[in-house]
């Protein structure tokens, strides 16, 4: 998760150096056309400059993002804090025991109750996880 965060954010700084670059060379352009005479083209679109359009696109997309990747690691957070109910069975002996845990302190092998309790399973046994909602 921290890997695909970073690799965004990477993208999101060479877009906006590549941006920045490109509106450099472009505000070069006009003023080198403007020193010679020429009439400059692209002037006001509308309610926005076409510069001053991309760049708040840009940013909408930006804070999109942000408030996406926000959320879906609140979520995240939130569902891994979500108590559920974890049953252990002994296919074997029939046995069946009852536990209550965090979503996220649930194992492969091992479970931490919420009383603080670390309950190892072996290879035999099965974890079924109930939903309490």
């Amino acid at each position: 998760m921290l890997g695909k965060f970073l690799l965004t954010a990477a993208i999101i700084v060479l877009a906006f150096y590549a941006i920045r670059q490109r509106a450099g060379s472009t505000a070069q352009r006009r003023d080198d056309a403007h020193a010679a005479g020429a009439a400059v083209s692209g002037g006001q679109t509308g309610l926005f400059s076409r510069r001053n359009l991309i760049q708040t696109a840009a940013g909408v997309v930006v804070v999109t993002m942000i408030a996406g990747s926000a959320l879906a690691l609140l979520q995240g957070w939130e569902r891994a804090r979500d108590v559920v109910t974890v049953e252990v069975s002994n296919p074997i002996t029939g046995a069946v025991e009852r536990f209550e845990a965090k979503r996220s302190d649930v194992g492969d092998r091992s479970i931490r109750t919420l009383d603080g309790r670390r309950i190892r399973v072996s290879e035999v046994e099965r974890i079924i996880i109930h939903e309490d909602r």
